[in-house]
């Protein structure tokens, strides 16, 4: 082996190398990091709807803004824009998104809805929220509600030995029973707002940074539900959620946190009497589906561009046609250059499998072996003709052409609608095969030309059973990048020199002897 061919050799071997490890790093990543499944088995995914109720001031629009999901370890979330037209996505200077929508007034009393989506992550993300400010202030407290803060902290922690833990917990209970006098001293809102905002004035006092948390639980048994309320309380380095009417930590695996910080839930303006209710459905949905609402969502922030999801649905129904012929083309080269059977043709029997698809299998071999007798027998009469070659093949063409509106006619008549698709046959490939064979048949003989048509007819199935297996389409299609790998097994199997299957059974007679 010469220098120059061993040169070639490890400069292939390189590239076939680099083919595999990028087509397995796209796909770890792509599992790991963008939870993209493996599995093409049915998932779901989470729809809520932020429903807000108003009265309406004559002549004056309702300014909106509402507060998004925040960033979850659980979940993904984003727009959905069927439900949110009237709103536009934007985020504060703090980072945080928030909708906004101008509403016409139309009557007293109007609805307006903000829908979005959840997807559940495959992995939990761990996510490192960050600690409380140091310049943080609370507003000074009145001697009134100085001495009500040291009362509650004296039957909290008597003996001041709590941790800041035990210490919230103890807190949230002895807040709980104050009378709505007391709290009305240490916060100026209402209801259990009133409770969690005093809770945060008395945990002020210890140094302990607190806030309201308020979210929804993804649960679809509650058709319209209010945002629930936690305590997040900063203990230990960490953030803690604690639930208000216990003390109790609390952190459920099905709530999505909608605020965090000191801003509201949502804000009105130029309305009235205003209110907000979420309802939440899960929707089954495929698992290519789920990627493409996955990729979505996350293209939203990364890569956003950079995906066959974010193609229009057109050219998604193409590609995913697409994605399995790299895979029949390497069982082609494996046919030829391994085991050595002869096809008419190349690709001819992946382009007839493709067609197969587009009707069923069983009709899709009648028709292709009525057309190909009947244009056999049509290019025999032809050659007696002495007509040059352009010629005899459009006339072969035109007569393919007729058969196939024939048998689409018959097809009707009968009430055969695999048979009226036939028009899917790719029409020049069709006539070049009879061509083909007709040639074989006069330079090789009517044994040999059967052989291969039988050949290239059972590539043809095998190849249809590898193009509509729904799983490989769905796993190859959403993780296009493996493609590459094919591509350096096609390379490696382009250096093989060796012998074919079908010439150790031809030669065996010799080794033999």
């Amino acid at each position: 082996m010469s220098e120059d061919h061993r040169q070639h050799r490890k400069t292939l071997y390189w590239l076939v190398s680099s083919l595999c490890v990028i087509a397995v790093a796209i796909t770890f990543a792509k599992v790991k990091y963008l939870d993209f499944s493996l599995s093409d088995k049915a998932s779901f995914y989470y729809q809520a709807d932020a429903s807000i109720s108003f009265d309406t001031e004559k002549d004056q629009n309702a300014h909106i803004t509402l507060s998004l999901p925040e960033r979850s370890p659980l979940y993904y979330f984003g727009s959905d824009p069927s439900g949110s037209k009237l709103f536009k996505v934007f985020r504060t200077d703090d980072g945080l998104a928030r909708a906004e929508a101008e509403i016409k007034p139309e009557k007293n009393r109007q609805t307006v809805s903000y829908r979005f989506k959840i997807i559940p992550r495959a992995y939990e993300e761990v996510l490192n929220l960050p600690a409380p400010s140091e310049n943080e202030h609370s507003a000074p407290l009145s001697d009134e509600a100085k001495a009500l803060v040291a009362s509650i902290l004296e039957k909290a922690d008597p003996e001041s030995k709590l941790s800041p833990q035990e210490l919230v917990s103890a807190v949230l209970i002895e807040v709980g029973s104050l009378s709505p006098a007391d709290k009305k001293v240490l916060s100026q809102k209402s209801g259990s707002d009133a409770a969690i905002d005093a809770a945060i004035t008395v945990l002020g006092d210890r140094g302990i940074s607190a806030r309201v948390v308020r979210g929804i639980y993804l649960n679809d048994k509650s058709r319209n539900q209010q945002a629930a309320q936690f305590l997040d309380a900063y203990c230990n380095g960490s953030w803690k959620m604690f639930k208000p009417s216990t003390g109790a930590i609390d952190n459920p695996k099905d709530f999505l946190v909608l605020q965090r910080t000191g801003k509201s839930l949502f804000e009105i303006s130029g309305a009235s009497n205003s209110s907000i209710r979420f309802s939440v459905t899960k929707v089954p949905a495929g698992a290519a589906s789920l990627n493409r609402i996955r990729a979505d969502v996350i293209g939203e922030q990364r890569l956003s561009e950079f995906s066959v999801f974010s193609l229009p649905a057109s050219e998604q129904n193409m590609l995913k046609r697409l994605a399995l012929l790299p895979l029949a083309i390497l069982f082609i080269v494996i046919t030829r250059n391994i085991v050595g059977i002869q096809t008419m043709g190349t690709f001819m029997p992946v382009l007839i499998a493709m067609a197969f698809l587009e009707m069923s299998l069983v009709p899709g071999l009648i028709c292709f072996s009525i057309i190909l007798a009947a244009g056999l027998s049509i290019r025999a009469w032809l050659s007696k003709l002495n007509l040059l070659m352009v010629p005899r093949i459009s006339a072969v063409v035109v007569v393919v052409i007729l058969l196939m509106q024939l048998i689409s006619i018959l097809g009707n008549i009968f009430d055969l609608p695999d048979f009226m698709s036939v028009t899917f046959f790719p029409l020049i490939i069709i006539a070049w095969t009879i061509e083909r064979a007709s040639t074989t048949w006069e330079e090789d003989g009517a044994r040999n030309t059967i052989n291969q048509l039988a050949a290239s007819l059972a590539t043809a199935v095998v190849s249809y059973l590898v193009l509509s297996n729904s799983y490989l389409q769905y796993f190859l299609y959403t993780f296009s990048e493996l493609n590459l790998a094919i591509l350096g097994v096609i390379l490696l199997l382009g250096t093989y020199t060796g012998y074919r299957l079908t010439e150790l059974f031809r030669f065996k007679s010799l080794a033999d002897k």
